[in-house]
C-alpha cells in the first residue's frame, strides 16, 4: 500500500530533479547575479541594486535588440499560422497525393537547426546563391540591414513549419464529424465549415502553435548566430543573441543576468495575455 502510494512520486523524482538542477537553480542564481557585480569567475561581487537593470534601459544595443525581437515576432507569428493553415487545409483529406504533400511539409523536422541555418546562409548569399538566382534579384539578404530581418523570417518558419503542421494536420483530422456533417447537410459550403466549425473545433491546437511560436520568436538565437551572428549593423540581434555576447563574449554576467530576467518578464507578460485570449476565444470540447 505504502509503495503504491509513493510510486507516482518516485517515477517523478529524476524529472523534478532535472528541473530543479538544470531550470530553476539556474534561474534563481541569474536573478540573485542580476542585483551584483559579478566577477570573471562567476563570484558575486558588490552589490549593485538595480544598476545592472538602468544600464540595460540606457543601453541603445539592449533596446535595438528588444526591438529586433519583437519585430520578428511580429513578421514571423502571423505568416508562421496562415500558412500552416493553409497547407492544412490543402492537404486535409487523405489521397495518395497529399501523402507526398505532407511527407514534403514535415520534412524540416529531420533537419538539424544549425545545419539549416547554414544551408540557407549559403543560399542566401549573392551571386552565387540559389535564392537571387531563381527569382531573377540581386538582393544581399544577409549584408543589407532591411533584408536581413526578412532572410531570418523566412528561416524561422521554415524550421517552425514540420512540427507545426503535423499537429495541425492530426488535430484537423481528428475532430467531431457530427457538426460538420450536420452543417454540410444544412447547406453549408466549405469555406463556412472551415470557418464556423473546423476551426473552432481546433481552437485548441491553434492556441497552442500561437504559443509555441511566440515562444521560439522571443528565444531564438541559435540559428541568428550560424546566418547572421547579430547583423548586419545589430539588424538581427535579439535579446538571447544579446545575452549571449554579454555573457559568453564580454563576460559580463552580471549585465547578462538582467537581460535574462528581463526576457523572462516580456515571456511572462505575453504569456499572462496569451492567457487571456485562450479563455475568451478557444473552444473546448468539455465546456
Amino acid at each position: 500500500m505504502i509503495k503504491a502510494r509513493f510510486k507516482p512520486y518516485l517515477l517523478l523524482a529524476p524529472a523534478i530533479l532535472l528541473a530543479l538542477v538544470f531550470t530553476y537553480a539556474p534561474f534563481i542564481k541569474a536573478i540573485v547575479s542580476s542585483f551584483f557585480n559579478v566577477r570573471l569567475d562567476g563570484s558575486l561581487g558588490s552589490f549593485a541594486r538595480l544598476g545592472n537593470y538602468a544600464g540595460l534601459l540606457d543601453n541603445q544595443i539592449f533596446i535595438q535588440s528588444l526591438w529586433n525581437t519583437f519585430r520578428f515576432m511580429v513578421f514571423f507569428v502571423p505568416l508562421n499560422l496562415v500558412l500552416i493553415l493553409l497547407a492544412v487545409v490543402l492537404t486535409e483529406r487523405q489521397t495518395k497525393l497529399n501523402s507526398v504533400y505532407q511527407t514534403m511539409f514535415m520534412l524540416p523536422m529531420a533537419m538539424g537547426m544549425s545545419s539549416m541555418a547554414l544551408v540557407f546562409k549559403y543560399m542566401y548569399r549573392p551571386g552565387i546563391g540559389i535564392v537571387n538566382r531563381l527569382i531573377g534579384v540581386d538582393v544581399q539578404w544577409t549584408n543589407d540591414a532591411g533584408a536581413a530581418m526578412t532572410s531570418v523570417v523566412i528561416l524561422g518558419i521554415f524550421l517552425d513549419f514540420g512540427l507545426d503542421y503535423l499537429l495541425l494536420l492530426a488535430a484537423m483530422r481528428n475532430l467531431d464529424k457530427a457538426p460538420i456533417e450536420a452543417a454540410r447537410l444544412d447547406g453549408a459550403g466549405e469555406w463556412k465549415v472551415l470557418t464556423r466549425i473546423k476551426l473552432p473545433l481546433a481552437s485548441p491546437t491553434i492556441f497552442f502553435i500561437l504559443f509555441i511560436s511566440i515562444k521560439d520568436a522571443l528565444l531564438i538565437s541559435a540559428p541568428i548566430m550560424v546566418m547572421t551572428e547579430g547583423g548586419p549593423f545589430r539588424s538581427t540581434q535579439t535579446l538571447v543573441y544579446y545575452y549571449y555576447i554579454e555573457a559568453f563574449r564580454n563576460s559580463n554576467h552580471g549585465t547578462a543576468s538582467a537581460v535574462a530576467v528581463l526576457t523572462f518578464l516580456v515571456a511572462a507578460i505575453i504569456t499572462g495575455l496569451s492567457m487571456i485570449v485562450d479563455k475568451r476565444s478557444v473552444h473546448y470540447a468539455d465546456k
